[in-house]
């Protein structure tokens, strides 16, 4: 594979795959019209059976507005889709997206088992797992599963130093670094928490920005009511 930049071509797989099928758009987002948007998706899908391109592209667009319900729903679809490739990094980051939407619905069981799926498809296809290994990390944070948490970084952190990673992706490295100081500081490892703090802090003192829309995974934000 080379000496090339793994972290994004690894964690933004997802977007990279999303970004290059054809987008239009068909409406504009307004205050208080999450509704509409589930509606729309919901009433095209039960028009007729969609293309596997055409459910991804649902689902990232339903991601970018915070509707991870929907996301969910159209992922689905495409798992379940016979153009599904059997292996590969396609297969792989639809299930990671699956696993992302399905953690923000509180669904952690699924979710996890979906990431670990997604991870060994991409070890399997002779790539790092570095996004797989990101959210499995912040998943178990989410749970205060700290432990667990910290086996998951223990493994990325590594992969994502070897490589430039910071300048290219930076938003994401300094999430990971403090998800990874949570989950030290709550194991009594305050001194290496306090590192990877000091770490996060000097990503984003020179990338003041947000992540896009839908980047970093919002575990647990969405539970379902009872």
């Amino acid at each position: 594979m080379g000496r090339r930049n793994l972290f994004i071509d690894c964690y933004l797989a997802a977007a990279k795959f999303f970004c290059s099928i054809r987008f239009v758009r068909l409406w504009r987002w307004h205050t208080g019209a999450g509704w509409l948007l589930s509606a729309m998706l919901a009433g095209q899908a039960a028009a007729g059976s969609l293309e596997f391109d055409e459910y991804v592209e649902r689902a990232r667009t339903a991601r970018s507005y915070g509707d991870w319900e929907s996301a969910a729903s159209q992922i689905a679809q495409a798992i379940n889709h016979a153009d599904l490739p059997r292996a590969g990094a396609v297969r792989s980051t639809v299930h990671l997206e699956y696993g992302r939407a399905l953690g923000v619905l509180c669904q952690y069981d699924e979710a996890e088992k979906y990431l670990l799926r997604s991870k060994d498809m991409a070890e399997k296809s002779g790539s790092p797992p570095l996004a797989s290994l990101y959210e499995l990390g912040a998943l178990s944070v989410a749970q205060k599963k700290y432990a667990e948490s910290i086996g998951h970084f223990s493994q990325l952190l590594p992969m994502i130093e070897r490589e430039p990673h910071v300048k290219s992706s930076p938003l994401v490295v300094a999430d990971a670094y403090e998800k990874y100081a949570v989950a030290l500081a709550a194991t009594g490892k305050a001194e290496q928490a306090d590192i990877r703090r000091r770490q996060a802090g000097k990503i984003r003192e020179t990338r003041p920005k947000t992540p896009p829309p839908g980047t970093i995974t919002p575990y647990g934000a969405q539970c379902p009511k009872s």
